[in-house]
């Protein structure tokens, strides 16, 4: 045997031996890094790897690809989560079976329950559909139950149908954050006494006797963004931060439930909100601003033939506490009464900025408008940010405006899209 082969093996068989004598914990901790499959697959490496596998804290399942086959994908996971040492703690589970077709639907919520059984503190399942784009229902439809855990920190949940029950998570008194984006969801309360941060995107919302209301008390955080509709907000005495990208396409004006004419023929859903009992008087009735009220820092892009948007705006809250807000540009049509009317009910505003879209909008306009800002000074304004692609008559107008509220032309910085 030459030099060189003999170096090659000693270096070999140290690096086998160093990595076969790393304490299990360490081994267990690394393989949570790799994909769930080459994490089972070291166990042909030798006696010291045959079992390491199984109670790994971390399983990720990302790579459908490697399985060739629905049946092959649905074999492995059963035989993964069965096989896990009793008693082994998992700490994160990741789920990515986006693009497969003909996933049972049972099948998925077995794995889910049976991930949160293993005291699973972070849970992400991301799927598109089970059947063919043609048919009626092409998401994965999870059992209307509620999840139960004790442990579940963070539920991240996309492509799928979620009902009724499953939005009670009483269950789950250690959830604090939670993200749903592309799914249906077909329920008229989501609830979450301890969830901290929620985010809900690109989803439709169904409901069968009452609009989606939203009850979450110790939020910090809420982002909702291009869903079909809004739900109506609770008290969020906690609330710090909300962004909302509002007037999805589905969301159209209606006059029925606005007038009061033929109630019966309402078509946008919210008249039960907006209406009593007798429907014979419109209520004053804050859908989303009045949970809002409590936040530090807000962002609001909306569409300006938004239905929601424009009935709130009658009964505006005072944000007490907000320091920075976000408008688009529907805010700066009649007569710029949106902008002055959200300056005037944000006594305590520092910082103030306006994204400007390319070309003009038509806006909201309120009823009985007229100038609000020979009443208004905003001495605590500390800077006003315009973002916008060209300096046009838009621009100078809020100048023109800020300027009359008191307002340095300093404090205004003009930036560039």
């Amino acid at each position: 045997m030459s030099r060189r082969s003999k170096t090659a093996k000693v270096s070999t068989g140290s690096f086998e031996d160093r990595l076969s004598a790393l304490p299990d914990d360490l081994l267990h901790h690394t393989l949570g890094f790799i994909e769930a499959g080459d994490a089972v697959r070291t166990c042909v490496l030798s006696r010291r790897w045959r079992h390491l596998w199984r109670p790994i804290p971390c399983l990720r399942i990302t790579d459908i690809e490697a399985f060739r086959s629905v049946e092959k994908l649905i074999r492995f996971v059963d035989q993964l989560l069965l096989l896990r040492d009793a008693g082994s703690v998992l700490d994160e589970c990741e789920l990515d079976l986006r693009g497969l077709l003909r996933l049972d639907n049972g099948l998925v919520d077995l794995w889910m329950r049976r991930v949160l059984a293993c005291n699973a503190t972070v849970l992400r399942v991301h799927l598109y559909a089970n059947l063919p784009a043609s048919q009626e229902e092409p998401l994965v439809i999870l059992d209307d139950q509620p999840f139960l855990s004790e442990h579940l920190v963070r539920l991240e949940l996309s492509g799928v149908y979620l009902e009724e029950r499953l939005f009670d998570f009483s269950s789950c008194p250690a959830l604090e954050d939670l993200k749903i984006a592309d799914c249906v969801l077909h329920t008229d309360k989501i609830f979450s006494r301890s969830s901290k941060h929620i985010s809900i995107r690109g989803c439709q919302f169904v409901w069968d006797m009452y609009p989606t209301q939203l009850s979450a008390p110790n939020l910090v955080s809420l982002q909702l963004h291009d869903c079909t509709m809004i739900p109506i907000l609770e008290s969020m005495p906690a609330l710090e931060t909300a962004s909302f990208n509002l007037g999805h396409v589905y969301e159209e004006y209606c006059d029925i439930c606005d007038n009061g004419l033929e109630l019966e023929k309402c078509g946008c859903g919210m008249i039960v909100t907006y209406w009593d009992d007798d429907n014979d008087r419109k209520r004053d009735f804050s859908v989303f601003l009045g949970g809002l009220s409590s936040a530090t820092c807000l962002e609001l892009i909306a569409s300006p033939k938004m239905v929601t948007f424009r009935r709130d705006l009658r009964c505006c809250p005072t944000f007490n506490k907000l320091r920075s807000l976000l408008l688009k540009d529907w805010c700066l049509v009649a007569d710029y009464q949106i902008l002055l009317y959200f300056l005037h009910h944000t006594p305590v505003l520092e910082k103030l900025t306006l994204q400007l879209s390319k070309e003009p909008k038509s806006g909201i306009e309120l009823e009985g408008s007229s100038s609000m800002e020979q009443s208004l000074t905003l001495m605590q304004l500390k800077i006003v940010e315009v973002k916008c692609h060209i300096i046009d008559e838009r621009v100078h107008n809020i100048s023109k405006i800020l300027s009359s509220c008191s307002i340095s032309l300093a404090k205004i910085i003009i930036q560039k899209l």
